[in-house]
């Protein structure tokens, strides 16, 4: 190997060293594969496209998070067990792969060797600071090659700068405080300049808005050749997430937070901020109107609604305007959405309407299972919670119980079928969201079917490929999707990571926690959400005669009780609610409790329709950051511990 060689690999390990990290995998393996050198990696516009594209590859699939292991896996509400959204059977899948998040719901994580562990990357997840040293290189050696026009050039170093920001968020929201990686070390780095400390949350934050702001800067609001250049950064984008990130630090988990006070490094320098900051939730606002104004103005966004011209009923068509919002590909409200294959989660979420005689189990086939606290969380037909709708808890006293459904009920439940209480005069996301006993699924190339989740119906079983509660997360498949005697075929869509519903009810979050008391323009930004939803507005529907506390409404403290449980409903099984329920540091309430779900070894009416504990979750304040790997920290001992581990 020459020299010149030497040095750079010396250099670009310099910034594994400093964090305590030696991943398996070197840096000539995260190098596009026919480019065997810098020198070479960098020398002309095709292989710095190439290392652009490396800098992209570290962002999180969703979609396959039950495949292989990856970034994603502890970032989906809907995947983490612990998130009191869905659950699954005890046993592994198999493959010895995606159990991790499962593994920390009931109570395994450890400080020793972290579960999806990005710190490392190990155990389920890819190593970030790999992903930061890479964008590093990329914008170090930029101005190398030839052949890149000024303005390509320009809009490259914004992608990237970007996602170096990006990478940055993702590893502050998991861990808290984290070194600052503003360039890679030199090679003549000491080793006290390679034992660095992790950097105050206040001084992270900063530095990656920062950094989107250099990007929203220069980067276009749309794409100018999407079908080319899809999953690409935009400024709509960048805005979004800058206005995640300072959501996220005007929240109790980041402000104000009393598990943290008093933590400080050897040097005694305090990494998170000792009391709360009123002001960051106005800041927090400002960020996220300018991105909702840029999406809707410039980047052509809004709600999504369902067009096609199908021979349906209005019910449907509601249906597929909640649904397609998410499985719709590349739909108008999706402001950021993966450009990778969804057809594991497809497979997970999809539910069987034909037996298995007829169409053979395709491989993990329907076994995420939504929880009944998952399916009591949703609205009454009214608009409002189980507990607070008067007409509902006058029809339905025992929840649990069960009805005939009627012709009434048809839209949603098949006549004459006998469910439980709780499936039925329940608000449209809730039937476009599950699957679930006598409900419908409208499927298979726009086809509607009937549902039978019990042990002898085709959609129910007692093997370990089907759902352990009797639900199945509907709104993840797209309608498009085929599940025959052939299998399974799976249409691609963009799972979206942002979208403007998103915004809209963050932007709600963040002015209630800037008033007084809540007011027309935080009902405006709920209700809108709300309206495509099919329910009347927020303030209409809390002062209407089914509400037992019309008072909620003026209450600010009740109004970001609303939001939350609004943002909960309507992003379900999304990447939201996990990361939501940590920053309103909620866990602790929601997720230490059992998991429970339907008798789905009952192939009778009451048989089945029993409540059964399928699991336990388990959350203690420590959880709220994942554990630094002891490993780390012995090679380097000025990353101090997170709390608890």
């Amino acid at each position: 190997m020459n020299t010149k060689m030497s040095n750079q690999i010396v250099k670009l390990t310099a910034i594994i060293a400093l964090l305590g990290i030696w991943s398996c995998t070197d840096y000539l393996n995260v190098v596009p594969d026919d480019i065997p050198t810098m020198e070479h990696a960098f020398s002309n516009r095709t292989s710095t496209e190439k290392f652009l594209f490396t800098c992209y590859s570290y962002l999180p699939n969703p979609a396959e998070a039950f495949n292989t292991p990856g970034p994603f896996q502890s970032r989906e509400c809907w995947m983490h067990p612990a998130g009191g959204s869905a659950w699954w059977w005890a046993s592994d899948d198999g493959t010895g792969n995606n159990m991790y998040t499962w593994r920390i719901a009931k109570g395994e994580q450890t400080g020793n060797d972290p579960l999806i562990n990005h710190w490392d990357g190990r155990n389920g997840g890819s190593a970030l600071f790999t992903a930061i040293r890479d964008c590093n290189i990329f914008l170090e050696n930029i101005e190398k090659p030839t052949g890149i026009g000024a303005a390509e050039r320009e809009r490259w170093v914004a992608e990237v700068k970007f996602l170096k920001a990006y990478y940055h968020f993702l590893l502050l929201r998991q861990y808290g405080p984290i070194p600052i990686i503003r360039e890679n070390l030199p090679v003549a780095a000491s080793p006290d300049e390679v034992r660095v400390f992790r950097d105050p949350v206040e001084d992270v934050a900063d530095y990656i808005v920062s950094l989107l702001d250099e990007a929203a800067d220069v980067l276009d609001p749309v794409l100018m050749t999407e079908t080319e250049e899809m999953g690409r950064i935009t400024k709509v984008i960048a805005l979004a997430v800058k206005a995640q990130v300072l959501t996220l630090v005007a929240s109790p988990l980041f402000n104000g937070n009393p598990y943290v006070l008093n933590y400080a490094d050897s040097r005694g320098t305090l990494l998170f901020p000792q009391t709360a900051d009123a002001g960051k939730w106005a800041t927090a606002a400002t960020a996220i109107k300018a991105a909702i104004d840029c999406a809707e103005e410039e980047g052509n966004r809004h709600l999504f609604t369902f067009t096609a011209a199908l021979p349906v009923a209005p019910s449907v068509i509601q249906e597929m305007s909640i649904r397609g919002a998410v499985s719709e590909r590349w739909n108008e409200e999706i402001i950021w959405g993966s450009v990778k294959s969804d057809d594991q989660l497809q497979r997970m979420a999809n539910v069987r309407t034909q037996s298995e005689a007829v169409v053979p189990m395709v491989q993990y086939s329907s076994i995420l299972a939504p929880t009944l606290d998952a399916a009591e969380l949703f609205y009454t037909d009214n608009g409002l919670p189980l507990t607070e709708d008067r007409d509902y808890i006058r029809k339905y006293p025992d929840i649990y119980a069960t009805s005939t459904a009627t012709a009434d009920d048809n839209d949603y439940i098949r006549q004459n079928f006998v469910t439980a209480n709780l499936n039925f005069k329940r608000e449209p996301r809730y039937y476009a969201s599950l699957s679930f006993d006598g409900g419908y699924y409208f499927g298979n190339s726009n086809n509607r079917s009937n549902v039978d989740m019990k042990s002898n119906g085709a959609g129910g079983g007692t093997s370990e490929r089907y759902s352990i509660t009797g639900y199945l997360p509907k709104k993840l498949v797209n309608r498009e999707s085929v599940l025959s005697s052939s299998g399974f075929t799976s249409r691609f869509y963009s799972y979206p990571f942002i979208r403007l519903a998103d915004l809209y009810l963050l932007y709600a979050e963040a002015l209630n926690e800037t008033k007084a008391a809540p007011d027309d323009e935080v009902y405006k930004y709920i209700d809108r959400v709300r309206t495509r939803a099919g329910l009347h507005g927020v303030e209409a529907t809390w002062t209407s005669a089914a509400s037992l506390h019309p008072e909620y409404i003026t209450s600010k403290d009740r109004m970001r009780d609303i939001i939350h449980r609004e943002r909960l409903i309507e992003l379900s099984f999304e990447n939201a609610p996990y990361w939501d329920i940590l920053r309103w540091m909620e866990a602790e309430t929601r997720w230490n409790k059992p998991v429970r779900g339907w008798y789905i070894f009952g192939n009778t009416t009451d048989s089945y329709y029993r409540v059964t504990t399928v699991g336990n979750s388990t959350f203690s304040y420590r959880d709220y950051f994942t554990p630094i790997s002891q490993t780390a920290i012995d090679r380097n001992p000025n990353l101090k511990q997170n709390p608890g581990w």
